[in-house]
């Protein structure tokens, strides 16, 4: 059937996913409001949800768990699913056999905004890009609500939204491949790296799911590519909107790009590129492409380079956690795929021991391994991909090599072959699912025990 721009009177709809981020709540209080008939299904058990379910007990929603979850699923004029749902569970195969349509969360969240979307999307980078675009957005004069795959629901920014707001939208490949009539105004894309394979059954689906992000645009849309990538700068061929190339690497001719020490937008100089506060070349492209889009949007950037020196990282990426006998200890549990690890020990002048491994999205190390044996990097592996890892760094003639049996005895195991003056980095280059529920979790546990370290440092010398 066909559904109007925030029109679900008498629809039947059904949310997938009723899990901790908020996103089926937010999808299922959304559609309820605008009169749609909604049921919400998560094959947990209703006592593992019962924040959720409570938060949905002022409507009329109908809540399916466990064993009743996905119940009349095939009468549903239209499911639509959280991020983290695979689209080809067959609840939604059969869903999509008897004529529903199947879309992700921020198809809903663009039929009822009021706001005009920016999006952002690629393999890395995106929520540093989406984050600080927010900022240069808000205090260069254009009101902004960030969300997304950032942590807040889509939905539930686009609810709260003015016509006058632009909604920034960090959207990842899941959830644009379940998108018909997604629209962005100004679509950013970062980059695209070989990623969640596990997912996609080849790079090729994974690049058209990115690809999406531009399907609806027109001549009036903006679309924002990273010169410096090959696949991202490829889909200038394929793009009806507007192009606007950003690029460290380019001389001169994009619409944001470094030279002679400066950031620039349309040539203009906007921030010196030693007031970046981020580490690595990765993250002064995000940078480009924040600066890029707002400088689109038609925001005062004659800011620009305070909120910029002001932007600090992101948590899980590239994030300082402690110094403990003169050895920095940086979270950077968000590398999942070897080319984020690799970028993130690039990031760094002097010796790095690093901490790697978990569950792999790739069966191909040696990119990561080349690169450690290049640059010396002590290495202590951990996880289900650490023997693979391992075997590829001793090929590449990686000096140094570790395995660990927790990440606790990984943090130990690199402190003891670390100097004062070196990073002990954690970039997995590998999922978390193995050892931890998220990523976020990994990344807490490695803070943890490097804080617990720092305050026992503290005793020992007070």
């Amino acid at each position: 059937m066909r559904i109007e721009r925030d029109s679900f009177h008498g629809v039947k709809v059904h949310v997938i996913g009723l899990g901790a981020y908020g996103t089926g709540r937010a999808l299922a209080r959304a559609l309820w409001r605008r009169g749609a008939q909604v049921a919400v299904s998560d094959i947990k058990p209703a006592d593992a949800l019962a924040d959720q379910i409570a938060a949905l007990q002022d409507t009329e929603v109908e809540i399916l768990t466990g064993e009743d979850a996905y119940r009349g699923i095939e009468e549903a004029d239209l499911v639509a699913v959280s991020p983290g749902v695979p689209l080809d569970i067959p609840p939604l195969v059969r869903a999509r056999e008897r004529g529903a349509r199947v879309v992700s969360d921020i198809e809903i969240a663009f039929l009822i905004s009021r706001s005009p979307i920016i999006a952002v999307t690629g393999t890395k980078g995106k929520s540093t890009a989406t984050a600080l675009l927010g900022n240069l957005l808000n205090e260069g004069g254009r009101p902004a609500l960030v969300g997304g795959n950032i942590g807040i629901p889509l939905v539930e920014v686009a609810e709260r939204a003015e016509a006058e707001d632009l909604l920034v939208a960090e959207v990842s490949s899941f959830q644009l491949q379940a998108t018909e009539v997604f629209r962005p105004w100004i679509a950013v894309l970062l980059n695209i790296l070989r990623d969640h394979l596990d997912r996609h059954a080849s790079f090729e689906e994974y690049r058209e799911a990115k690809a999406r992000i531009f399907a609806n645009q027109s001549a009036d849309d903006i679309a924002i590519l990273n010169r410096d990538d090959a696949e991202a700068w490829a889909m200038r061929e394929r793009v009806q909107a507007q192009v606007v190339a950003f690029s460290i690497a380019a001389e001169e001719g994009c619409g944001a790009e470094v030279r002679e020490g400066w950031l620039r937008v349309r040539g203009a100089p906007v921030c010196p590129v030693e007031a970046v506060q981020l580490r690595g070349r990765h993250n002064l492209s995000n940078v480009l492409a924040a600066l890029a889009a707002a400088g689109a949007a038609g925001a005062d950037l004659g800011c620009a380079a305070d909120t910029i020196s002001r932007f600090a990282p992101l948590e899980h990426r590239l994030e300082p956690v402690a110094e403990v006998g003169g050895v920095l200890f940086v979270n950077d549990s968000q590398a999942t795929t070897p080319e984020a690890a690799v970028a993130a020990i690039e990031s760094f002048d002097g010796h790095v021991v690093l901490i790697a491994g978990g569950r792999p999205k790739v069966d191909d190390f040696s990119g990561l391994a080349e690169a450690a044996a290049r640059r010396g990097v002590s290495l202590v592996v951990i996880g289900e991909a650490g023997p693979a890892i391992a075997r590829a760094a001793e090929a590449a003639g990686v000096p140094e090599i570790a395995a660990a049996d927790s990440l606790p005895e990984a943090v130990e195991t690199a402190r003891r072959r670390a100097r004062s003056g070196d990073v002990i980095l954690l970039s997995p280059a590998c999922a978390s699912f193995d050892m931890f529920e998220d990523m976020a979790e990994r990344g807490r546990i490695f803070k943890e025990t490097v804080l617990a370290l720092s305050r026992q440092q503290e005793k020992q010398q007070g």
